[in-house]
């Protein structure tokens, strides 16, 4: 069988509304959207907001293509990055099993800032398996 794509999705998100998020509401707003390993990972960000705005529209984005992700939470959606690599996302819990439900065998994922924007394209490739996203 062929690699199909299984779904596509795009979010931008304003980085100045997640430093006002921050300002309101510190590491809780932090906390809320980031998983653990991504919180290590960003924890010596100087541009903290950048940083949250860019995964914060991937994950929308990618809720986006598994068409709403109904049962799925931030910390089910971990993007994972360096420093001259594409970042690239790993799925746990609810957001894994439905995506191996529909037959999702790869996950792309861009992320750009320009402008006061972050912006986010997720595309899902896989085997369809006659599977619902819901």
């Amino acid at each position: 069988m062929s690699l199909v794509i299984l779904g596509v999705g795009m979010d931008v998100c304003s980085i100045e509304r997640v430093e006002g998020m921050l300002t309101r509401w510190g590491d809780r707003f932090w906390e809320r959207v980031l998983g653990p390993a991504e919180r290590v990972a960003l924890a010596q960000r100087s541009d903290r907001a950048t940083a949250l705005a860019g995964r914060f529209a991937a994950k929308e984005a990618l809720a986006k293509a598994m068409q709403g992700g109904v049962g799925i939470g931030w910390h089910d959606l971990e993007v994972r990055g360096a420093p001259k690599r594409a970042p690239e996302f790993v799925l746990h819990g609810p957001a894994k099993a439905l995506a191996e439900h529909v037959g999702v065998t790869r996950v792309h994922v861009s992320i750009s800032h320009d402008a006061g924007i972050a912006v986010a394209i997720v595309i899902l490739e896989g085997e369809p398996t006659g599977g619902s996203w819901r």
